[in-house]
């Protein structure tokens, strides 16, 4: 009897969690991170992009690859709500996200999180589709200059 609940509670367990951790290939780049004063995108939108969605600790993590370069989304939820999230650097709240953009150069890779932000998320019933709309801004400090950049992108996650 014992086997029988502990198998139950297992499967029940592993029903609950509303995204799937998986991989999909999109056709076209979902990210757009421009540079604010020669508008040069480091994402090809042409190019296909990897969609990774996993947990890490238990919170779900949200990434789009393309060649060495990948922008993170990490959420302190296990399960995305719908309505706004705000992007902020060290965040610890439910309603907050950490967002990186992130590349990697021969043996060296950068981390740049984005300084302010916000995600709009929608739950589509019918086609049973989250979609993330990313607006954000990165501050990139180096030496005494400051260079800004816009991001955006719109996801949509199974």
């Amino acid at each position: 009897m014992r086997i029988f609940f502990t198998f139950l509670g297992l499967v029940f367990f592993l029903s609950v969690n509303a995204q799937t951790e998986r991989d999909t290939v999109l056709k076209r780049c979902p990210v757009f991170i421009t540079d604010t004063v020669s508008s040069n995108n480091f994402f090809i939108e042409a190019r296909p992009a990897t969609l990774k969605v996993y947990r890490v600790k238990g919170k779900l993590t949200i990434a789009v690859e393309q060649r060495d370069q990948f922008f993170t989304l990490f959420f302190h939820d296990r399960k995305l709500r719908t309505g706004k999230y705000d992007i902020a650097p060290g965040s610890r709240g439910s309603r907050e996200v950490e967002a990186t953009y992130s590349f990697k150069t021969g043996d060296q890779a950068s981390y740049i999180s984005l300084s302010k932000g916000t995600i709009d998320v929608s739950f589509d019933k019918e086609k049973k589709l989250w979609f993330l709309k990313v607006n954000g801004m990165i501050a990139n400090l180096v030496d005494r200059s400051v260079t800004y950049y816009k991001v955006k992108a719109d996801l949509s996650v199974l």
